[in-house]
């Protein structure tokens, strides 16, 4: 073998060697959403429902291999998920439509009432924070669940 053919290999077992744990690691599926607390915990500021709040909490600390084995099948929970995303995407957008018109904020962020205020544009606002919260499990949920079925998941 000739030297440069033999560093040529050298190289190339050395950027194998360096890309497998990176492969490797790319495709570890997540065991929970809980990576998504802070994010979900700033959007629940905008929500008043303790029901929901708790609901959207205990999710991001659900096993999903153990939400995988009770459903259905993970095609058919693929499928309801992205459809279930697109119509809290209308509701969020709506929302936000109608609650800018009502307050003549067209920009930056909308912000959260403060109980006990009760009229259409703090209902509206609470809409809008609890889609946004739907989506971003249902999202994150999505993603975890086509990592598992390239994992080999039924």
């Amino acid at each position: 073998m000739t030297r440069l053919s033999l560093m040529t290999m050298l190289l190339w077992i050395v950027t194998l060697a360096l890309f497998l744990p990176a492969a490797q690691a790319a495709e570890q599926c997540p065991e929970t959403l809980s990576h998504l607390s802070e994010d979900m915990d700033a959007l629940l500021k905008g929500v008043h429902v303790k029901e929901f709040k708790r609901t959207m909490r205990s999710v991001l600390q659900s096993p999903i291999p153990q939400a995988i084995q009770r459903a259905d099948g993970i095609k058919e929970q693929i499928v309801f998920l992205r459809k279930e995303i697109q119509h809290q995407v209308r509701v969020e957008k709506s929302a936000d439509f109608i609650a800018r018109d009502v307050s003549g904020n067209p920009d930056g962020p909308l912000k959260p009432c403060k109980r006990p205020e009760e009229n259409g544009y703090c209902n509206t606002v609470e809409r809008y924070f609890m889609a946004k919260a739907a989506n971003l499990a249902n999202r994150a949920f999505l993603k975890a669940l086509e990592c598992y079925q390239r994992q080999g998941y039924h």
